[in-house]
């Protein structure tokens, strides 16, 4: 990542317990010194506020959660203050930011990114040993991982860098074009998992755990095992998870949401957000928002079985009401009244 990014997604950066036990640690690289906190105060050092018994706003609550994760100051008193700070602005994260931590994290980000090409350049050297990189954003390095040689390539990105950087190496099982070359072939081969009553609905690299990942939907609670013994690979090689429900498997229809409001009723910018809840295992509407206002058919995508459809205003309070059945391959119509 680089500065001028912006929204960085923290599902790529998670890992502050992992830190403890990596092989040969690199100090840290010196960078700007992190807002609110002493010169002897690092993120993680940060006052730690009110007990947890204590309630908290669901935004300040979040926005300590995030800064947690992204190693910035974390305490409640700080977080409300930046809350308030006209200042303060959400660009980099979904949280404010005062102009100050910015700076900071931009330039950390920096740091990150040279670190980051550095192991790269070293991957390249040794394809075969290169087990991946992640960013721990929580306690401020770049690991890389490699399946022999740590020391080794730990010296020689500390060359590539100078004589101090925020790197962490450590030394892993699986080589990542191995890790890659599984997936690849799980991707190849998923149809024969409806023979199990199974599907597939992820399948990717978990990188921090040095192992590739199947997520399976699936009732029948045999699946896991007979996936791993299919692929013929260790445990450790390839994590096969299920969620019991088998939900993925279940056909899908359409609901058709239209929706009458009583005269003088105002309705909200583009309309009001559909939520759904079902009666049972099965996906509603995907990743996609869905919103309807009257004189328009929202059509959504839903699994069947039984669903209540509720309308949610802007501060995403429910409204109104219906509920519906969808049927395999059918359109399925809930005309929702708001009072």
């Amino acid at each position: 990542m680089r500065p001028g990014m912006r929204k960085i997604s923290i599902g790529v950066a998670v890992a502050a317990v992992l830190a403890a036990g990596c092989t040969r640690a690199g100090p840290a690289a010196p960078m700007p010194s992190w807002p609110g906190a002493s010169p002897t105060q690092s993120p993680a050092q940060s006052p730690a506020g009110p007990s947890a018994a204590a309630p908290l706003p669901s935004a300040i609550a979040y926005a300590v959660h995030q800064r947690q994760q992204f190693g910035l100051r974390a305490d409640v008193a700080w977080v409300e203050q930046v809350a308030a700070d006209p200042t303060a602005r959400v660009m980099l994260l979904d949280i404010p930011l005062t102009p100050a931590e910015e700076q900071w994290f931009e330039a950390r980000q920096a740091s990150f990114g040279q670190v980051e090409s550095a192991i790269q350049a070293e991957a390249a050297s040794a394809p075969d040993e290169f087990g991946g990189l992640y960013l721990d954003q929580a306690t401020g390095h770049v690991v890389g991982l490699f399946t022999a040689n740590p020391d080794r390539h730990r010296q020689a990105i500390l060359g590539r860098l100078g004589e101090t950087a925020p790197l962490i190496v450590k030394q892993v099982t699986y080589a990542e074009s191995t890790l890659r070359a599984l997936q690849d072939r799980i991707s190849s081969d998923v149809q024969w998992l409806r023979g199990i009553q199974a599907a597939a609905v992820g399948i990717g690299v978990d990188t921090i755990h040095n192992r590739t990942s199947l997520e399976l939907s699936s009732a029948n609670p045999e699946a896991p095992a007979l996936a791993l013994a299919h692929y013929g690979v260790p445990a450790n090689e390839l994590a096969v998870t299920e969620d019991g429900t088998g939900a993925a498997l279940l056909p899908r229809g359409t609901i058709d949401v239209s929706v009458t409001a009583a005269t003088g009723v105002p309705t909200p910018a583009g309309g009001w957000e559909l939520d759904f809840a079902g009666d049972g295992p099965g996906e509603c509407g995907g990743e996609v928002g869905h919103a309807v206002a009257p004189g328009r058919v929202a059509e959504i995508p839903c699994q069947v079985g039984g669903w209540t459809v509720t309308l949610l205003d802007d501060n995403r309070s429910p409204v109104a009401s219906g509920h519906v059945t969808v049927v395999a391959g059918k359109h399925a119509q809930v005309t929702i009244a708001v009072p």
